[in-house]
């Protein structure tokens, strides 16, 4: 093969790539839709074996055999499945006998509105289409009921020709969903029964010489679609349960009805308020006045924001592990795929998808695109918007971070992080120009737009936090004592009550300045007032800036040589006599470079983040006003 060949298949190795995965996908959704019949029920057994699992288990302690405890998950289940439909069915025979004594309320309420509304040509239009509709449905059930019937000529039928017939075309539709059900029942009985035979295989089958992993992501999934399904299941059964209860006290007729619909749209997140549509249309056709339509929009105004806000948040937690969006676009999906089955089923199948991307390398794509942890590190969110010239996001960041953390903590965990990972590319020359100074004036103007922020943590008070920060509060270390501290002008030192106790010194590097801000911030915050400038601005008037300063701190990103840092060292010794000498270096340094660092440049501290900085410049601030009281 000449090199020219070579060169071309492998620029077009990552479009065969591409190529694949398309073909992958689509052969995955084909099988998927004509394999209906048989995947369908698979899947709704492995998810309902998942779902029993817990109460199989929990019988099984009770000293209850394995069959028998299995008898008995798969009978609870297949009696609640079964009274559900029993119900349904029979609150729907009474709701279709009762509809044609509907229309005149309908009617009437019609008739009001528009009158009411008489100046409106959309409520207008809207009322005469529902007007000849219904006018159209009572000739349709009256007039040409009759026509129908004079038409009809007497045919005589053989009934031996076409009895086998009609079992065939009424009774097997009706026996279908039974068999399905049935099937999924024994298929799940055999997955509890043998339960431990079942994983032993798969964990055989995904590769026995990495059990470790494999077992992490089995119980991963066990974990999570089983609490899922059975908080779900035990969920919505509630919420049905009250609904159809509210309504029924309301005097709705067919109340459980709306209530079973409510509960089964529920397990589609995001669809359940699609429940309130027919309760509240059967309420303004059955009451000639409007008291049952306000109750029933009063009742789901009271258990829908509950349920949401107060009730799934306490029992899921954060165990799904999906995003908002990959929860919608999974439904969407799994509902082309597979009908109202598949829109059921959609939740489950899609954690179990996750769970995959997250214990297998290769597959990670699908935990980075459906779960919901963020895709970003925080110092990565922080670095991007800053490179971006956009600092709002993360100013947004950076105050939900601040209800759990302090300012210091932010500074140390991300900003600085992202400020190091920031002076990698520039000195790999990858930002240079006017992409880096777009990066250091953002970063400037963050540390500006946090000046109104407290140094002490709020605390969240049970608020709710996006996902970047409580991932990021997940990942941090917490507070430390110095940084929960403001001093008071009366517990410094004489030496520290000046206007400007403190004095920062940063260097050339771009971003130098802003992580002197950083510290420049933290230091005030807490009640030790300091300012900063660079090292040009500080060669001018130094004798004046000199004074009342207790404190100067040399901030640099990426240390100088030790002959200039000694060099600065002592011209600030030499300048401002009576202050001590802090050296910030922002790369993170292993504590014995740190010593070897501070013997040498015979610094009195040498720090490597602001809460270092922020400890040592406070007890040096209290040690003088201690010696001085003594």
């Amino acid at each position: 093969m000449d090199i020219i060949t070579n060169r071309l298949l492998r620029q077009a190795v990552p479009l065969f790539n591409v190529m694949a995965g398309v073909v992958l996908v689509i052969g995955i959704a084909t099988i998927l839709m004509y394999g209906q019949s048989i995947i369908a029920p698979l899947a709704l057994a492995v998810l309902l074996s998942f779902a029993l699992t817990p109460i199989v288990t929990s019988l099984e302690r009770v000293r209850l055999g394995r069959g028998l405890a299995v008898l008995c998950a798969i009978l609870l289940a297949l009696t609640i499945i079964v009274g559900i439909a029993y119900v349904a069915y029979r609150q729907v025979i009474a709701l279709v006998g009762d509809l044609p004594s509907y229309e005149p309320i309908i009617r009437q309420k019609i008739s009001g509105l528009s009158q009411q509304m008489a100046g409106s040509g959309v409520w207008s239009d809207a009322a005469d289409s529902l007007g000849r509709v219904l006018a159209d449905l009572q000739k349709i059930g009256g007039e040409g009921g009759s026509a129908v019937a004079s038409s009809v000529q007497t045919v005589r039928v053989d009934d031996r020709q076409h009895g086998f017939q009609a079992v065939y075309q009424y009774l097997l539709p009706a026996l279908q969903p039974l068999v399905s059900l049935l099937v999924v029942m024994l298929m799940s009985a055999f997955m509890l029964a043998q339960r431990e035979d079942l994983r032993n295989r798969l964990i055989r089958l995904a590769g026995a010489e990495d059990i470790q992993q494999t077992t992490a992501a089995f119980d991963d999934a066990g974990f999570r679609v089983g609490r899922q399904l059975l908080t779900q299941l035990a969920l919505n059964m509630s919420l049905g349960l009250i609904m159809g209860t509210g309504l029924w006290l309301i005097g709705l007729p067919s109340p459980f009805l709306w209530g079973i619909i409510y509960g089964l749209l529920n397990f589609v997140p995001y669809i359940g308020l699609v429940g309130l549509v027919p309760p509240l249309f059967v309420a303004f056709a059955t009451d000639p006045g409007w008291g049952s339509f306000l109750w029933t929009a009063g009742l789901f105004a009271i258990i829908e924001p509950v349920s949401t806000n107060v009730v799934e948040p306490m029992l899921y937690g954060r165990t799904s592990g999906l995003s908002p969006v990959s929860i919608v676009i999974a439904a969407m999906v799994w509902a082309f795929v597979w009908g109202p089955i598949g829109l059921v089923l959609s939740t489950p199948l899609t954690i179990c998808l996750v769970v995959v991307g997250r214990h297998i390398p290769r597959l990670q794509f699908l935990d980075i695109l459906l779960g919901d942890r963020p895709a970003l590190e925080p110092h990565e969110i922080f670095y991007q918007r800053m490179l971006a010239g956009d600092p709002r996001e993360a100013e947004t960041q950076a105050r939900e971070f601040l209800k759990g953390r302090g300012l210091s903590t932010y500074y140390d965990e991300i900003a600085l992080e992202a400020i190091r990972r920031a002076h990698l590319d520039i000195v790999r020359s990858s930002v240079t120009g006017d992409r880096l100074a777009v990066l250091a004036s953002s970063a400037e103007a963050l540390v500006d737009s946090l000046d109104d922020v407290q140094p002490v943590a709020r605390g969240r008070h049970g608020r709710t936090l996006t996902a970047e920060a409580e991932a990021a509060l997940d990942t941090v270390r917490p507070d430390r004592e110095i940084e929960k501290v403001v001093f008071a002008r009366d517990d410094l030192a004489g030496g520290w009550r000046s206007e400007h106790p403190i004095a920062i010194l940063y260097g050339n590097h771009p971003l130098d300045g802003a992580a002197a801000k950083m510290l420049q911030q933290v230091f005030t915050k807490h009640g030790l007032a300091a300012r900063s400038f660079s090292l040009a601005e500080a060669g001018e008037a130094t004798a004046e800036r000199a004074e009342g300063v207790a404190l100067v701190c040399l901030s640099f990103i990426e240390p100088l040589s030790t002959l200039h840092l000694r060099a600065f060292s002592r011209q600030v010794k030499r300048r401002a006599p009576q202050a001590q000498v802090m050296l910030c270096i922002w790369q993170k340094t292993d504590a014995a470079l740190v010593d070897e660092w501070r013997r040498k440049l015979r610094v009195d501290r040498l720090v490597t983040t602001t809460a270092d900085a922020l400890d040592a410049a406070a007890s040096m601030a209290t040690a003088q006003r201690d010696k001085a009281g003594h």
